[in-house]
């Protein structure tokens, strides 16, 4: 039985790192897409082949359970797709990308903060808060990278941390929801209605669709890896991560982000790694590990 566990518990730990992985190349994809898209278009393509992709999973028609039951799934695709990725790529676009990744970063920290209040399982203790720490300050060593200045925009920094805030919220609302469906089920219906709630953009300015964009191949291989991967089967991947680790837990790996963005940028866009970015990729593993306990 204690090897079930551990096995189980390292099959959930290899899924969420290879989520935060996949979710780690996103930042660079997502501002090559800014060139040719608005923000809500990139979202919206997301969404759309994200939830065509769990119809083809799931083909069955499902039916509302009634509001009550319903209202889970309404607040994860609001708050874990709409609110979150809007605030990140309005972010992206008119604020500082060291900005962005640094505030993201603090998601883990909200989780652990808001589980400590909404959930009686997940209480944050004093070596959350000390690992914590250690890994904002390693986040902090790679993202500015030695320079120590951050380039104030209130409205971007306001964005991307409600984004962070949203992504906790979503995180705790998924471990309340495991029972009564499938993983897919639950990804599926929020996706749903994240695309419902994107529908109202259409009829605002944040909408301005140009089809020819949508011809060119490498704006089509983006938005695939991006609906395809780093929302449908990330997404799948981190709500069962979640329900096997709990919300706190699983939060604490989106730490990785940021060093292994930096990775990513050295082998794609030939970005050299200093030694800040290696010292803060220590103390996110020493402040990760310690988190974990």
């Amino acid at each position: 039985m204690e090897a079930e566990k551990k096995d189980g518990a390292a099959l959930s730990y290899a899924m969420a790192m290879a989520a935060v992985t996949v979710w780690s190349v996103t930042f660079i994809s997502t501002k090559y897409l800014l060139k040719f898209l608005l923000p809500a278009e990139i979202l919206f393509c997301r969404v759309v082949i994200a939830y065509a992709i769990f119809v083809a999973m799931e083909p069955r028609l499902l039916k509302p359970r009634g509001l009550r039951a319903e209202l889970p799934f309404i607040a994860m695709g609001l708050l874990g797709t709409t609110l979150y990725f809007l605030g990140e790529i309005f972010a992206l676009k008119y604020g500082a990308a060291s900005n962005v990744s640094l505030i993201v970063a603090v998601s883990p920290f909200l989780t652990g903060v808001a589980a400590h209040f909404l959930v009686r399982s997940e209480r944050i203790s004093k070596k959350f808060i000390f690992g914590g720490f250690f890994c904002l300050v390693g986040v902090a060593l790679v993202i500015l990278n030695g320079h120590f200045i951050l380039k104030l925009n209130p409205a971007g920094d306001l964005l991307v941390l409600g984004a962070a805030l949203s992504f906790a919220l979503y995180s705790i609302i998924v471990r309340n929801a495991s029972s009564g469906c499938s993983a897919v089920e639950l990804t599926r219906k929020s996706f749903f209605y994240a695309l419902v709630t994107l529908l109202p953009l259409f009829f605002t300015p944040l909408m301005n669709w140009h089809p020819r964009v949508l011809l060119n191949v490498k704006i089509l291989l983006n938005l695939a890896f991006l609906g395809g991967v780093a929302s449908a089967l990330c997404f799948l991947a981190w709500n069962k991560v979640i329900w096997a680790l709990g919300a706190v837990k699983a939060n604490n790996l989106i730490y990785f982000m940021p060093a292994l963005t930096t990775v990513f940028a050295a082998v794609i866009l030939k970005e050299r790694i200093t030694p800040f970015a290696v010292a803060g990729g220590a103390l996110i593993l020493a402040g990760v590990y310690i988190s974990q306990r």
